[in-house]
């Protein structure tokens, strides 16, 4: 019983510990689960098209994708940016993604 009981103490603080390991580096961060959305830049036009470009990092020791606002504008097929939006995601800091959201014309 009091093995189990320092086993579950011990996962539970390494849990905490190796919680930043993949961490999309912005926004809120949880230990378990974070899912958000974060606006970064404005003009107050409407978006007509939106295009995302995302990286993602596998226990903070792989990290690979192309997230620039470029690569956003491509993938919409936008000319003018009016918007640019961050997207976070994180597993139990084992699996992190952000992601660049355009939107412009």
């Amino acid at each position: 019983m009091r093995t189990t009981f320092s086993i579950f103490i011990l996962s539970i603080l390494s849990l905490f510990l190796a919680g930043g390991c993949a961490s999309p580096g912005v926004g809120p961060k949880g230990i378990f689960f974070t899912q958000a959305k974060l606006g970064v830049f404005g003009t107050g036009e409407p978006s007509s098209k939106f295009g995302i470009a995302c990286v993602h990092s596998i226990l903070g020791l792989i990290a690979f994708g192309d997230g620039s606002i470029e690569k956003a504008k491509k993938n919409g097929s936008i000319e003018t940016v009016y918007e640019v939006n961050w997207e976070t995601q994180s597993i139990l800091g084992i699996y992190a993604k952000l992601c660049v959201e355009a939107g412009g014309k």
